[in-house]
């Protein structure tokens, strides 16, 4: 029979349950999108409740509990529910993707140079035979991979790196499948019957060696200088690093390189965990992340690498920007940024809501904490609809303007309105 603990022992002990460096409730818009997203982040209660309830009865029941206790609780239960809620950089980097080639770019990767090549780095270990719809997530990538190469214009080059794909997932094969990453299709033009052979010597096997890939990455890019090459990267993974490499230090490395590559982080169907390294990854790239679920929203991400090809292969035939440049039209875009961020805020507010009413049936917590935690939900989902409403007004506004006049706004008034308290 567990001893009895006493009240600074409990409150120790919820102190620790509080993920490390969530101080705070989140108040302004950045604070709301870039809190790090909870154990139980992007799923239902309902589709998760056992695992949730595990942990729920681990919570300590502090008697009386003052107002600095409740906002422990509540910021332990954020640890657990904090959605990932989209972050407006995405838009931002839309105008920059659909103003590629423009003579006003000031960022040198986003200029057209005489060869255009993507290298896709992708996730082999053994998760990757997981569901994804209909399909593992293997299966999705290489049909997903294939529609892309079949789609690129004449002139640019694709090439296929893949990692985890030898050994299996047991301690025993860890240092085979860590210290492997191999090129299955070298960067070259699209070939069917190549790359169809390519994708078919790999399926999903063992452990997680990222850094070790996005560095051989580097490599296979290295004979094309971002001088004279607009090098794009796509990292595909569906888990954290398991191989002891440090991903992120890797990314900043490679964005400093003189390849200069524009770096996007793909997420297929990952954790909170997982979600937090992968967006570090990419900050330290300079690059985007992107969280996807199935086959159909890796090829909407692949998309964005079409149609910047399509550009340079009109550019790169002599026609002018201004012939196929278009007025910035993200009206959709920005839609479905509100419509995320209220559906995480909703999923958010409703987990909260069943985890209370397991805690009261369960008698974890005493109703008067309940009811006080009940009042902080409230007002914490107000916030974040309010903040959300703020973000898509700005977007909006943003979306009317030149590209020149959008990266002014952006600089000069983009981080004090996210900043701002009302």
């Amino acid at each position: 029979m567990d001893t009895p603990k006493s009240r600074e022992e409990k409150i120790q002990l919820l102190k620790s349950m509080i993920p490390e460096g969530l101080t705070k409730l989140p108040e302004t818009a950045e604070e709301f999108y870039k809190l790090p997203p909870g154990r139980f982040a992007g799923v239902a209660y309902g589709k998760q409740s056992e695992e949730i309830k595990k942990v729920l009865r681990q919570f300590p029941n502090i008697e009386n509990p003052d107002s600095e206790i409740i906002e422990l609780y509540y910021l332990a239960l954020l640890g657990l529910f904090a959605e990932d809620y989209p972050e407006p950089e995405e838009i931002i980097n839309q105008i920059k993707l659909s103003s590629f080639g423009s003579p006003d770019m000031d960022d040198p990767r986003y200029q057209f140079k005489e060869q255009y090549n993507v290298m896709i780095v992708l996730d082999a270990s053994g998760s990757m035979g997981h569901m994804a719809g209909s399909k593992t997530r293997m299966e999705a990538a290489k049909e997903a991979i294939r529609s892309f190469a079949a789609s690129l214009p004449d002139g640019a080059r694709v090439g296929l790196r893949v990692y985890g794909h030898e050994g299996t997932g047991s301690e025993a094969d860890k240092a085979r499948s860590c210290s492997k990453s191999d090129v299955m299709y070298p960067l070259q033009a699209y070939d069917k019957q190549k790359l169809d052979s390519a994708l078919a010597q790999f399926k999903p096997a063992g452990w997680t060696p990222i850094a070790l890939a996005l560095e051989q990455a580097q490599q296979d890019l290295q004979a094309y200088k971002g001088e004279r090459n607009t090098n794009i990267i796509y990292l595909v993974s569906d888990g954290i690093e398991t191989c002891g490499g440090d991903p992120v230090q890797v990314a900043k490395q490679l964005a400093d390189s003189d390849v200069t590559p524009i770096v996007n982080v793909v997420g297929f169907g990952v954790d909170g965990e997982a979600q937090r390294q992968l967006k570090a990854v990419a900050e330290a790239a300079k690059g985007r992340y992107v969280l996807i679920q199935d086959q159909k929203e890796l090829e909407k991400e692949f998309e964005q690498a079409k149609d910047i090809a399509r550009k340079w292969w009109k550019w790169k035939n002599g026609a002018s920007h201004d012939a196929f440049s278009k007025h910035l039209s993200q009206v959709k875009e920005i839609l479905r940024f509100g419509l995320a961020w209220n559906s995480k805020a909703n999923r958010e507010s409703n987990n909260f809501s069943s985890a209370f009413l397991y805690m009261e049936g369960k008698e974890i917590l005493d109703k008067s904490t309940i009811v006080k935690l009940e009042e902080m939900e409230k007002a914490h989902y107000k916030l974040s609809r309010q903040r959300g409403l703020e973000l898509e007004t700005f977007l909006k506004n943003l979306n009317d303007k030149t590209y020149t006049e959008a990266i002014d706004a952006i600089n000069q008034k983009y981080n004090a309105n996210v900043k701002e308290k009302n």
